[in-house]
């Protein structure tokens, strides 16, 4: 179905801790927050007031800036952008947002979507981006006209701004967002079934695994559920029903354009969003919002790879039959573990263990390290860091890039975010003014109020700066509490360097694992 594998059957304590958590969280969240809908409603129910500046702002620097790419001026030299604006200055930055999947969506009645590509400049030695100009489409027939409009442009620039925006809103909850959580069920399902309890990769991820497979669940299968709005759910904000918002999730795993394109089906994704992969790495963003990433993930590596090295030590190669046989017969496990061999047992099974994670996991998720590259050896002789890579990226994921997505979003809140605009795309450059007012309804502010208190909203039910990590060895103990105050000090680290950590997020803002 071109999406990641997903987890059908949950445990029933699973399901039953959920039940009792998160959707308590969204049952408080939709009684006690009706009244602010109500408000904004029928008292504060227009969009905001978007200005260049803050447009700006808002597609480069919040969590939509994980939408950002780098062009230069010669990449840009056959584009729209080029022939309407005419030769790009070589010597400044550019840089684009592609939200042209949104041409794929059918919206309700009344309500309309345009694909939007923005471009943005500055000078080398600047921080902060100009917002230079907006490709948008309008639909003529049964193909897709664009015009590359500009601040010149008056009523048509400000209507091309807000389809902007929205198709960053939707393509961050419902096509970036979810590769934050759908990939790594397999993680979590594997390590919970193939790994024991007392092994060490267990106790390093067992924290940051509580209810992530039973929110990934209700997300995609749950009857209520805002993204499959099957019952036309009061509190789902979207610009069309389910059954097409969903093809905005696969554009986040398989990228775009893809087989379920509409008007571009392609095997190929284009350059802007391709396949998603593995993470090695911290993605590369350059503005604050991945500064914010790089520098955590640095962290969580540093604590991970003390975690690991201990199982680096004496590995003079496999001792399969060795290994075999302690899994296989108690008897033989006692006697060699009280003997000099047992330490290099323990490693080598625990090792065993780490293979046959890997090989399991690397047939379902493209780019995780396979039994053959896991324990691979580091050329500076790091230990083992296609491991260190891999655990990494998922404590990271689930801990640190779910939760700083989920912060940054919902900070931005319901009279920023326009899901749905009333009003055509421009069909040309001279359009007549019109009204905040009419770009949405007042219902439409309701709704969306109530997906941002209920689901966009962090609902943490164990912090990250609480997670247990059940290690029995002091070593690894102290390396956990080390963890905690390493994260502490990036949170200063971030703070001194400017990043504004209330517009994304502070470390008691960020839960253990997906948690919501």
């Amino acid at each position: 179905m071109f999406m990641a594998a997903e987890v059908m059957h949950l445990p029933k304590a699973e399901q039953k801790h959920w039940d009792w958590t998160v959707r308590l969280n969204y049952l408080k969240a939709m009684l006690t927050k009706t009244p602010l809908a109500l408000y904004n409603w029928f008292i504060h129910g227009r969009i905001d007031h978007l200005s260049d500046l803050e447009c700006a702002w808002m597609l480069t620097t919040t969590c939509y800036a994980k939408y950002l790419r780098r062009r230069t001026a010669a990449d840009l030299a056959g584009s729209d952008f080029a022939a309407h604006l005419g030769p790009l200055d070589p010597e400044r930055e550019y840089l684009i947002s592609d939200f042209t999947t949104m041409q794929d969506l059918t919206p309700y009645p009344g309500m309309f979507v345009a694909p939007t590509v923005v471009l943005y400049s500055r000078a080398k030695s600047a921080k902060d981006y100009q917002l230079l100009a907006i490709s948008i489409g309008h639909l003529q027939g049964e193909h897709w006209q664009h015009l590359v409009m500009t601040p010149a442009d008056g009523p048509a620039w400000t209507l091309s701004k807000y389809y902007a925006v929205q198709g960053a809103a939707h393509m961050t909850s419902l096509s970036g967002h979810p590769a934050t959580h759908f990939p790594y069920d397999t993680v979590n399902a594997i390590t919970v079934s193939a790994i024991p309890t007392a092994h060490t990769l267990f106790k390093l991820l067992a924290p940051h695994l509580e209810l992530h497979l039973a929110v990934d669940h209700a997300v995609l299968e749950g009857g209520d559920s805002i993204v499959s709005e099957r019952h036309g759910e009061f509190y789902a904000p979207y610009v069309c029903d389910g059954t097409n918002i969903r093809q905005l999730v696969p554009t986040g795993y398989i990228g775009y354009p893809n087989p379920l394109s509409k008007y571009q089906p392609s095997d190929t994704p284009g350059p802007n969003y391709l396949p998603w992969r593995y993470p090695k790495a911290a993605p590369s963003i350059p503005t604050d919002y991945g500064r914010f990433l790089a520098e955590y993930y640095e962290t969580v590596r540093g604590y991970v790879r003390e975690v690991i090295a201990p199982l680096a030590q004496d590995d003079d190669g496999p001792v399969e039959p060795l290994v075999q046989a302690s899994v296989k017969d108690k008897a033989t496990r006692d006697v060699l573990a009280a003997g000099p061999a047992g330490a290099r047992l323990q490693r080598e099974e625990e090792r065993f263990y780490i293979r046959r994670w890997a090989h399991y996991i690397a047939q379902i998720l493209p780019g995780f390290p396979d039994e053959d590259a896991i324990l691979a050896p580091g050329a500076s002789g790091d230990p083992y860091p296609n491991l260190v890579a891999a655990l990494t990226t998922y404590i990271w994921d689930v801990g640190i890039a779910h939760g700083l997505e989920h912060n940054a979003y919902y900070k931005l809140g319901p009279h920023r975010t326009g899901f749905r605009v009333r009003i055509p795309p421009p069909a040309g450059r001279d359009i007549p003014a019109f009204r905040r007012r009419d770009v949405l309804h007042g219902w439409d502010m309701f709704k969306s109020t109530l997906a941002f208190e209920m689901f966009f909203r962090p609902h943490i039910v164990t912090h990250l700066l609480d997670a247990d990590y059940p290690f029995d060895d002091p070593a690894r103990q102290a390396a956990a509490a080390r963890f905690k105050q390493a994260l502490r000090a990036t949170e200063q680290r971030l703070a001194e360097q400017g990043v504004n950590l209330d517009q994304y997020a502070r470390l008691d803002e960020l839960a253990s694992s997906i948690q919501y």
